[in-house]
């Protein structure tokens, strides 16, 4: 049987997947080693069909999978205890409802809602599916010889499809043939895979070469003849394929990714592909890499689940408690209760009574024996101590809190039309309770759209204005911004505006006059040679429209695609590439080709890129780079000292503005020179000990070629381009800070950039203001030791702050500033601790050159390590993934880097700002209203269950019940449900615009304050002692029961006792709601009013039908017209009332909390609320829950050798001729390598033949021309810190 299909007809075929799958052993692969497809012929192995389904429950499926979740005992616990308690209902000889399991009316009711929200949530899964089956595409028809339209779900293993520009591909299929956009076949096409790793860069794709010519139009397709497709199962590696394409008569062709189109990418750049399907339905990679989020609960789910289990705790010791005195009172009561003695001398009950004689009876073991019947009859009697309708009301709320989230307009962000969307609202209330936030920067707190800002040519600077982060850094100095700054600035937004051009932000006139000439001839050419660069030295592709014949860029990097727009700005623009050519279109019309002879690529490890052009018979060299790596490499044949001194101090102005500066120079090569050097780089380039070398991150040739290419530049200038803060980034910052949320920077600038922006954020002030913690490069913290010490130091120095101010709240902050390379060291297990103490004594934290994984590190050391924590990470890459699922909340940002991180979150924004009102508004709403909540739920069925409990002491705790069983099973689900699910959903103790403005007000999330287990305690006990005055009271309160004139002999029975007992349980719950709530709809009040009434119709209809409740039969009909009970329910309803009226009187007046002090000036006109000074909240005192001892006077750890080979790969490249910033690596893997290969090759216009690069770097991942070391594992190519193993993979 294949994965996921049905054999149907072809239940006779083997199966294509090897035995035990998805999990097969060593033997099995043996037996089925390879997926074997034939082209253009009959399969011989059944294959799973191409029809997808993602939903949880189908129609056959859904009952029992539904139920089996919903009785799951540790996700749905209190649906475990209520169905052993209807159980038990049944069991005679405990049973006080007659056999009949009346608990199974709410629980039926409960889980009905449940299953009706499940339905609901898989609802939009099942039309996501419906959608991607009944999709259409066009595939080959043996009958009629041309492609037809075929439902995807229809299709199938070894069909041809044709798929057309802008489509979006059905399956995994192998390109065959493409029609280009050019005249030449080169077999190029693109594909976006925004929807399968995040990245919005197109992708070049390449079909094969022994098919590309043959197939030209439909029919042609069965003309290439029989063949095989040989290839790897089924993987969720999407970066990786391993395969040969075989026809009758020709040799094998390796297939690679870059020969393959994968399920849900969009075909780009050309008319159509025609392809072979190989992976259908859940076999496509897609599928297979659809892994889900981890479950998260929230904190306040996790205390229910302890509160309920003290609540169980709590009905053991009251069942003890009545079994126990059961047992006493029959030992001393029984025996003399004259009225006991009579029983009957026949089973049929029909003779005379007679008295039982107890004189040698021997009662002790019989009267053990009852006690422990007794204990479980009590425990029914009081199974409501759990409510029932606790898991429903939260659901229910939560969905209507989801709701309000996603439908409100300020969080919704209009020019991409994006809303909130909740995707986990098992969290909303955890959104009120954030202590840390960890954020990444680019795309997160910056747009991630870069401008060309500025840029020096030839030592002049040029552009003006400044950024924010600029006019941080001026504040950080403590310096006034100059006018003729600011004025720059105001011309530089006017000019933007009125010149609008895509990734360019720039006004500086002068640049206009140099370029013709104005400072001279060689300022001119200057000018002109930087921009050509900036035009030529880039992978970016152009896409023209067929319809306007616009040209649009697409890059991999959004710097190159900044860089082209500003040469373009200039008059420079890249219009084509094409066969090796590259054309630019200058201002004055005229095109001007350039031959592109080799392109080394951009990388990390690098930090440059280069390509040789050939223009006018000449030979140039074009690169741009990083600084630190394209000084060393200027020529020291001419005097260039002045002019890198001048450039320098420009980048480093730039640099404080926060701006990403790129060095560009240029170097003219001799053409006998370069030929040889050509030849040699080649050779090197195909050499697969070389290529391997390369892959394992050693010492190899060709990257020691690059370095002999890369020399004597000429040094041109440097670029600037800026990525803006978002809009309401700082205001944010300083609000989520306010509150008393912790924030942590973690991203990949290096120190002085990340400080700047982080100051220009309001994350971090001036040094007058707040001490930074300076933790990165240098000698100086590159060993446990030294780095222990450090942080000992300042963990030593803020304490003694501490002690001579009297409190934390009134030293200076303090604030840490850390890099990747020390973090390397920092989370060690000896140096952990340490980093863990000291980071709980800054109010903000900013990690630099830090990885993917190191930012999962941080954000999971401090959520396991630390008591009482809620971490927030928020990220828009999927660098960010694993950062976002190890957090208690996850936040994706629907930015320019896909959709990776908001598929991987709980809840998707689209800016940052945004994070303010979904914490401090709805998150606190929402924790406050589920607190109470969960506490009145428990309270309200506490006062109902145990005022029976209180009966008992007048019945000799036989366990009589005294409640109509109609009205328990009403209790939770009409008489007290719904007002307390609309407090949930729309209650406001402050109004929205005070949230925003007093952010103080969120940290009683953090600290737990509106539930936790004294909160939780209080209501037990309120409920306790309520419960024990409605029990008591109406027993001495009530006279008789009936007319006036007719029985007024007859005392009220036992069920007029608990119908008022149970009127005033209804009415006390509801009133204590009312003292609870501070917002009072119309249909909030309408509610309570119906839900009330609710219970006196239904008791006076359930007591006149005799069928319904015999026991009760006319006792309510008697209570209406008995004046004492009207006087019982009004005196005990005001006296508890008036407890709870008085006791927040006292708190308002005497223990006033901020929330009080702004609702009385809000709502009497105490003051002016916008000059009102709300001093910062204190910072919860967060307890690590393996605290350390003293500090020591001498730090005693060691530094192992494979430790210092780490941080030395962390901050160096891999040649040893110069030193690199520190900085992190990159990792290499095979997809890496090809995707560069190609990239070269087609900004060089080469054509890849079979026995080419691309077939012998394949055969390296196909296992048969590699080292084990090569093995298909991410190989580090620079610093190692990223490196992965086979088991990492």
């Amino acid at each position: 049987m294949g994965s996921n299909g049905s054999k149907s007809s072809t239940a006779v075929l083997p199966d294509a997947l090897p035995p035990n799958w998805p999990s097969p052993t060593d033997e099995d692969l043996k037996v089925c080693p390879n997926r074997r497809i034939v082209v253009n012929g009959p399969q011989g192995y059944f294959f799973a069909s191409n029809f997808i389904r993602t939903s949880k429950y189908t129609r056959w499926n859904f009952l029992p999978k539904f139920l089996a979740q919903s009785f799951h005992p540790r996700k749905k616990m209190a649906n475990v205890y209520f169905f052993i308690i209807s159980c038990m209902q049944m069991i005679p000889l405990i049973t006080n409802t007659y056999g009949i399991p009346t608990v199974l009316m709410p629980l039926s009711f409960v889980i009905v809602v449940d299953a009706i929200f499940a339905a609901l949530e898989d609802l939009a899964r099942h039309r996501a599916d419906d959608h991607a089956n009944s999709s259409t595409t066009l595939t080959y028809s043996d009958r009629t010889g041309s492609f037809e339209e075929t439902t995807w779900s229809e299709m199938k293993v070894g069909d041809f499809v044709k798929v057309r520009n802008r489509e979006v591909i059905p399956a995994d299929v192998i390109i065959l043939a493409v029609k280009e956009k050019t005249a030449i076949a080169e077999g190029r096409a693109y594909v976006e895979t925004k929807s399968l790793d995040g990245e919005t860069n197109l992708k070049m794709r390449r079909a094969l070469k022994s098919t590309l010519n043959e197939i030209k139009a439909d029919s042609d397709v069965t003309k290439i003849g029989h063949g095989e497709v040989v290839m790897e199962h089924p993987n969720k590696l999407i970066d990786r394929f391993k395969g040969t394409f075989e026809l009758t008569g020709d040799d094998k062709e390796v297939v690679d990714p870059t020969n393959v189109l994968l399920r849900g990418c969009t075909l780009r750049n050309v008319d159509w592909a025609i392809c072979l399907v190989v992976n259908t339905g859940l076999d496509t990679k897609i599928m297979m890499s659809n892994t889900e989020s981890p479950v998260k609960t929230s904190s306040l789910e996790l205390r229910i689940n302890v509160e309920i289990k003290r609540v169980v705790f709590y009905l053991i010791i009251v069942c003890l408690f009545g079994a126990g005195g059961n047992f006493v009172w029959k030992n001393q009561e029984m025996l003399d209760a004259w009225y006991l003695k009579w029983s009957t001398t026949d089973a049929d009950e029909t003779s005379k009574l007679h008295e039982t004689d107890f004189k040698d009876y021997n009662a002790t073991g019989d009267f053990l024996l009852s006690a422990i019947v007794q204990f479980f009859y009590y425990f029914l009697l009081m199974a409501n101590f759990v409510p029932v309708s606790l898991y429903v009301s939260m659901s229910t709320v939560k969905f209507f809190q989801a709701n309000f989230i996603e439908s409100d307009v300020n969080i919704y962000h209009e020019e991409t039309d994006t809303p909130t969307k909740v995707r986990t609202m098992a969290l909303n209330e955890e959104l009120g309770q954030i202590s840390h936030i960890f954020s990444d920067k680019t795309g997160t707190l910056t747009c991630n759209i870069m401008d060309f800002r500025k840029c020096t040519v030839n030592g002049l600077s040029y552009g003006k204005g400044i950024t924010e982060i600029g006019k941080a850094a001026y504040n950080l100095q403590g310096d006034a911004i100059p006018e003729d700054v600011l004025a720059g600035e105001a011309m530089s937004r006017e000019h933007a505006e009125m010149h609008k051009q895509p990734h360019v932000n720039f006004y500086d006139q002068s640049i206009r006059f140099d370029l013709v000439g104005a400072r001279g001839d060689e300022q001119a050419q200057a000018l002109e040679d930087f921009f050509t660069v900036l035009a030529l030295c880039h992978s970016v592709i152009p896409e023209v429209d067929e319809e306007t014949k616009e040209v649009h860029l697409s890059a991999s990097s959004p710097d190159d695609e900044a860089l082209v727009c500003g040469a373009k700005f200039f008059g420079f623009e890249f219009i084509d590439r094409k066969q090796g050519i590259a054309t630019l279109r200058l201002s004055n019309g005229e095109k001007r080709s350039y031959q592109i002879l080799e392109m080394i690529e951009f990388n990390s490890t690098r930090k440059r890129m280069s390509v040789v052009v050939k223009v006018d018979d000449r030979i140039e060299l074009f690169s741009k780079g990083a600084d630190t790596v394209m000084i060393p490499r200027l020529s020291e044949k001419i005097n260039q000292e002045k002019l890198l001194d001048d450039t320098c101090k420009h980048m480093t102005a730039y640099a404080k503005e926060g701006l990403r500066t790129l060095m560009i120079c240029k170097r003219t090569l001799d053409p006998q020179w370069f030929e040889d050097w050509h030849g040699r780089f080649h050779t090197a380039s195909v050499d697969l000990n070389e290529i391997e070398k390369r892959l394992s991150g050693e010492p190899n040739n060709i990257d020691l070629l690059a370095e002999d290419l890369e020399m004597d530049f000429r040094l041109l200038g440097a670029s600037a381009i800026e990525d803006k803060l978002q809009e309401g980034v700082p205001e944010c910052i300083a609000d989520l800070a306010n509150a008393g949320i912790k924030i942590w920077v973690l991203t990949g600038d290096k120190v002085e950039t990340a400080i700047n922006i982080a100051v220009a954020c309001r994350l971090l002030h001036p040094e007058e203001y707040m001490e930074q913690v300076v933790i990165a490069g240098g000698e100086s913290v590159n060993t446990k030791k030294k780095l222990v010490e450090k942080l000992i130091d300042s963990i030593r120095q803020f304490d003694e702050d501490v002690k001579q101010a009297g409190s934390a709240d009134l030293v200076k902050p303090r604030a840490l500033i850390i890099d990747g390379p020390s973090l390397i060291v920092a989370m060690e297990p000896e140096v952990q601790p340490y980093l863990l103490r000291f980071t709980q004594c800054c109010k903000a934290v900013v990690g630099c050159r830090v990885s993917p994984d190191q930012k999962r590190q941080m954000v999971h050391m401090v959520k396991e390590k630390v008591l009482g924590v809620k971490t927030l990470a928020i990220g828009d890459g999927a660098n960010d993934v694993a950062m976002i699922q190890a957090a208690h909340v996850g936040i994706g940002i629907s930015g320019q880097e896909g959709m990776q991180a908001v598929n991987a979150s709980d809840y998707a924004i689209a800016q940052f700002r945004f994070l303010r009102r979904l914490l401090l508004l709805h998150g606190r709403w929402n924790y406050r209203r589920m607190s109470k909540l969960v506490c009145y739920v428990f309270y309200k069925n506490i006062v109902m269950a145990i005022t029976q409990f209180w009966y008992a002491f007048q019945t000799g705790f036989s366990g009589q019940k005294f409640y109509f069983e109609g009205g328990i099973q009403l209790f939770n689900i009409a008489y007290t449900c719904f007002p307390i699910m609309l407090l949930g959903i729309f209650d406001q103790d402050v109004e929205e615009k005070m949230l925003l403005k007093y952010p103080q007000l969120y940290n009683n999330g953090i600290r737990d304050a509106f539930f936790n287990s004294k909160v939780f305690f209080n209501w037990i006990l309120a409920g306790t002692v309520e419960s024990l005055v409605i029990s008591i009271f109406p027993l001495y309160a009530l006279n008789y029961s009936g007319e006036p004139n007719d029985r007024q002999d007859l005392l009220p029975s036992l069920w007029h006792y608990g119908a008022t007992s149970f009127t005033l349980v209804v009415l006390v719950t509801n009133v204590k709601l009312l003292l609870n709530q501070y917002t009072f709809p119309w249909f909030c009040m309408l509610c309570w009013v119906l839900s009330v009434g609710s219970w006196f119709l239904s008791a006076y209809g359930m007591t006149n039908v005799l069928l319904v409740d015999f026991d009760g039969y006319k006792v309510y009909e008697d209570l209406m017209r008995n004046h004492s009970y009207w006087l019982c329910i009004l005196v005990v309803t005001v006296g508890l009332g008036a407890r709870d009226f008085f006791y927040k009187g006292y708190q308002r007046a005497f223990h006033p909390q901020l929330h009080h002090v702004l609702q009385e000036i809000d709502k009497f006109g105490l003051g002016d609320l916008n000059q009102l000074e709300i001093p910062l909240p204190p910072q919860p005192h967060m307890l690590m829950k393996e605290p350390l001892d003293d500090l020591p006077e001498e730090v005693e750890v060691n530094d192992d050798i494979e430790l210092m080979q780490r941080v030395r790969r962390a901050t160096r490249t891999v040649s040893d001729l110069f030193h690199l910033p520190k900085g992190l690596g990159h990792a290499y893997d095979h997809s890496d390598l090809q995707t560069v290969i190609e990239e070269r090759n087609i900004v060089l216009g080469r054509h890849t033949s079979r026995g080419g690069v691309a077939k012998r770097v394949s055969r390296i991942f196909l296992g048969k021309a590699a080292s084990p070391k090569a093995g298909g594992a991410k190989k580090s190519f620079g610093d190692g810190l990223d490196m992965l193993s086979e088991d990492d993979e």
